[in-house]
């Protein structure tokens, strides 16, 4: 039933809206969900970055994406999903295991 919701979302968010002077302008979304009963916890924070990897998921499909298991594991830093612009303001690279080294 989340799923079909989703469905029905980014549908609705890609609806074009017509503007008053008559002009039709395409709208586009992305949209990422997370369940407490499919990730099994209630840590807000495990939520958020969960959805937000489904997010971007969707955004390469075109279509919405509820979190699974692998989208709570993907690795973040300073909790924000790693490659996301302005991750590593507040720690360096050497700080996070998945991240190259400097020699």
């Amino acid at each position: 039933l989340l799923e079909q919701r989703l469905a029905q979302l980014v549908r609705m968010l890609h609806t074009p809206v017509v503007l008053d002077d008559g002009r039709i302008v395409d709208v586009a979304a992305s949209v990422g969900a997370a369940a407490t009963g499919v990730l099994g916890t209630r840590d807000l924070t495990v939520l958020q970055r969960a959805a937000d990897a489904a997010l971007y998921d969707g955004k390469h499909s075109g279509r919405a994406f509820l979190a699974t298991a692998g989208h709570a594991t993907v690795p973040s830093l300073n909790g924000r999903r790693l490659g996301r612009k302005g991750t590593a303001v507040f720690a360096g690279p050497r700080e996070h295991p998945q991240l190259p080294k400097d020699d």
